[in-house]
């Protein structure tokens, strides 16, 4: 018996396989019909075009790791052959979006500034600029990412269309907020991606029903650390995510642990008690431990191992629940050497709610959106 994924993956490769054969007897058709390789190499690039066209939309419907990664590769492949098709620039789009969801961000960021310096009057240049601004961004280069959106709103050809109007919607968002920015917390230039192999920091709080909650506690167990907020339309748009990422390992050793910046709290508890999120949640208020994990803008996330080191950071989609599951896997295969729990130790980890909202002093996050990939994304200036 095969599972659904077996046999949809089997059915891939097929179409896969079916699509090169054409390719092979379009080429024999041309040698035997007499077209020279100069007059079928079009034909032969718009094909592969057409390829890349189909592994994008299968995107669109679902996002695998796989394909986005085969994206890359064909597409990598065609600008290199063909860099005077009529529509390689965005066949160029393609490959620095697909990198950028792959968190090869660097890379992405070539792509963008070396499709809009090749072809400046193409059509998916508005789309690289915005993108190029949006993968700034995501490395907290806020300076490049402004004058990558300005020279978007600036363009002559492109300036008064939808991408333009939309980077200047996140410029003027982000100056209207400046005026209300928060001190800039202690070592904030601090990269997410830098944390990595290093120990998560622990935190100790108080709940409203005066339990101490704390990261220590859950030592053993893949920890998902989750900042974000209500008011963050990206961050809800990541909830059904981790719902289901959540939902799929939660006895498998794995916790999230919610940190809301939320400025209120009730409309957190409504939030949580609508969506029914089981996992842990603490409400940030004075912006304590988003200060100690130095925090710049929404939604960001620290993967942690079970002994307590961060492994990933700023995880979203499919991506996340690629990075959990192997991390999951890992934890499970190391060998266990705990000490016998008594049952009075029993009992008082499981009158440990699923759900927790931690009260805190307050301040005011100040944060602007931002989208990468398909995934919104909230940022903070200078805070």
């Amino acid at each position: 018996m095969f599972s659904r994924n077996e046999i949809t993956s089997q059915q891939s490769e097929n179409r896969n396989l079916c699509a090169d054969l054409i390719c092979v007897f379009i080429s024999l058709a041309l040698i035997g019909s007499g077209v020279n390789s100069a007059d079928a190499a079009p034909l032969k690039a718009a094909y592969k075009y057409q390829k890349i066209k189909a592994i994008s939309k299968s995107l669109k419907r679902q996002k695998k790791q796989e394909d986005l990664e085969k994206l890359v590769e064909k597409s990598a492949e065609f600008v290199e052959a063909h860099p005077e098709y009529k529509r390689v620039d965005e066949v160029y789009y393609l490959l620095g979006n697909a990198l950028v969801q792959l968190e090869r961000v660097e890379e992405g960021i070539k792509v963008f500034e070396e499709t809009i310096k090749t072809y400046p009057e193409a059509r998916y240049v508005e789309r690289c600029l915005l993108d190029l601004g949006l993968a700034y961004d995501k490395l907290d280069n806020h300076d490049a990412a402004d004058s990558a959106y300005q020279k978007l709103i600036d363009h002559p050809k492109y300036g008064s269309r939808s991408q333009a109007k939309l980077a200047k919607k996140i410029l003027e968002q982000d100056r209207a907020e400046r005026m209300g920015e928060l001190p800039k917390p202690p070592g904030a230039s601090m990269n997410a991606r830098e944390w990595i192999g290093k120990p998560a920091l622990d935190f100790q709080e108080t709940n409203l029903k005066g339990e101490i909650l704390s990261l220590q506690q859950y030592r053993g167990q893949v920890v998902l650390l989750d900042f974000w907020a209500t008011w963050c339309p990206p961050c809800i748009a990541e909830i059904p995510n981790l719902k289901k990422t959540y939902e799929r390992y939660k006895d498998q050793k794995f916790q999230i642990i919610g940190i809301s910046l939320d400025r209120s709290m009730e409309p957190l508890k409504a939030y949580i008690e609508k969506e029914e999120l089981g996992w842990l949640h603490y409400w940030d208020k004075s912006r304590k431990v988003s200060t100690m994990y130095k925090v710049r803008g929404i939604p960001a996330t620290f993967l942690i191992d079970g002994e307590g080191v961060i492994r990933k950071t700023n995880l979203r989609g499919h991506a996340l629940e690629h990075a959990v599951e192997d991390l999951v896997k890992e934890n499970l295969e190391k060998p266990t050497d705990t000490p016998t729990k008594t049952p009075e130790d029993s009992s008082r980890r499981q009158s440990i709610p699923a759900t927790k909202i931690i009260t805190l002093p307050a301040k005011t996050p100040c944060f602007s959106l931002w989208d990468v990939g398909g995934h919104w994304v909230c940022r903070s200036r200078n805070i």
